[in-house]
């Protein structure tokens, strides 16, 4: 654009060309300038992409009684299953077991063929707590379990089991997966950003689980 200026007016003035020629001259630089610089922002963004994920010391123990408080999760409201499931919940606070896992999943559908389905999910989900952000980020959990769950019964200690509780623990297995999904993608609002949850979770995203050290971890 400059130059065809200078052009257009050579047969002007002299100093009028010379004053729109150093203009231009003066944009050419600031606009090479520029150019570096989005350069090595480029190479800087680049370079940061191909690195290794942010440090986090993966041999640092997770003191359970201290993350257990990180996100503050929503009350399971178990009770809106309890005439279905009710034999699994003893009096007072419903035990987690796999048994009641087993029932609630059965009754909502939530598991066809060996898959979680979405719409069955997304209602069993809305029943057990009522809270849209925490129902969002345990369904995004459960669509994205499959591989965790088939490595944990694939891992399971074999134990001898009561009569009382023969069930599949399948669908605990997706609860506690979705759990740790839920940890580290807490809605803003319920998690506490402190320096030790925010250490816990960046080792539970970027950490293998064996080199965390600690058995008291999500």
């Amino acid at each position: 654009m400059c130059f065809c200026c200078a052009r257009l007016i050579s047969g002007s003035s002299r100093n009028w060309s010379y004053k729109v020629s150093r203009r231009c001259q003066t944009k050419l630089r600031l606009t090479k300038k520029m150019a570096r610089h989005i350069a090595l922002l480029i190479c800087s963004l680049l370079a940061m992409a191909g690195c290794d994920p942010i440090d986090v010391d993966c041999t640092r123990r997770q003191d359970f009684n201290i993350v257990k408080d990180c996100c503050v999760y929503p009350t399971f409201r178990f009770d809106q299953f309890k005439s279905q499931c009710g034999k699994y919940m003893p009096v007072g606070a419903p035990r987690i077991s796999p048994c009641l896992y087993e029932c609630i999943f059965n009754k909502t559908n939530t598991v066809v063929d060996g898959a979680i389905h979405p719409d069955n999910a997304r209602l069993m989900l809305e029943k057990l707590f009522g809270n849209q952000d925490f129902e969002e980020a345990y369904f995004n959990g459960l669509m994205g379990c499959s591989d965790s769950v088939q490595e944990m019964i694939s891992n399971r200690r074999s134990r001898p089991q009561r009569k009382t509780e023969q069930c599949s623990p399948f669908s605990l297995f997706y609860g506690i997966c979705a759990q740790r999904y839920v940890f580290n993608h807490c809605p803003s609002s319920s998690w506490s950003g402190t320096e030790s949850c925010e250490m816990a979770r960046l080792q539970n995203m970027n950490c293998s689980k064996p080199s965390r050290g600690s058995s008291h971890r999500l």
